[in-house]
């Protein structure tokens, strides 16, 4: 039975493995083959440098485009700026003037409203001289010149 023992005992041996710490490192280094983690560092290296390279062409070209649109913006902006000068300080006079003409559009609406208890009272004064108020749609009869009176 001791012949039995024996076996057995080896082969747990040889399972686990050295028990030295040393031993087990070592045998994880001989594990890791340093050509084959050379050769994935070169190709990760190459294909950053693939991608970098792509990036700055990109960049490059982006640059280029950015370059060719500054120049014709610029080409446009000469060629508008001098006419959009000139006219310019017509356009804020233009614009001052139709401001003042709704402020004048303004006043004379106050004005009509101010003044109709005057107009009817001057139609009814003119009915006591005989006079009567022309119609409004009737322009002929609501002119007050004497010159076109007497042509009548």
């Amino acid at each position: 039975m001791s012949d039995t023992q024996e076996p057995t005992n080896d082969s747990t041996q040889a399972t686990s493995g050295p028990t030295n710490p040393l031993e087990q490192i070592l045998q994880l280094l001989a594990l890791v083959d340093p050509i084959d983690l050379a050769g994935k560092a070169i190709d990760s290296a190459r294909r950053t440098s693939e991608a970098m390279i792509t990036i700055l062409e990109n960049l490059a070209s982006t640059v280029d485009n950015l370059n060719r649109t500054t120049t014709r913006v610029n080409s446009l902006l000469d060629e508008v700026e001098e006419p959009l000068r000139r006219i310019m300080p017509q356009m804020g006079m233009a614009m001052n003037t139709l401001a003042t003409m709704g402020d004048v559009a303004i006043q004379l609406g106050e004005l009509s409203k101010r003044l109709g208890p005057l107009t009817t009272l001057a139609e009814n004064a003119g009915g006591l001289f005989g006079f009567k108020p022309g119609r409004p749609g009737n322009s002929a009869t609501t002119s007050s010149s004497p010159q076109t009176e007497s042509d009548k």
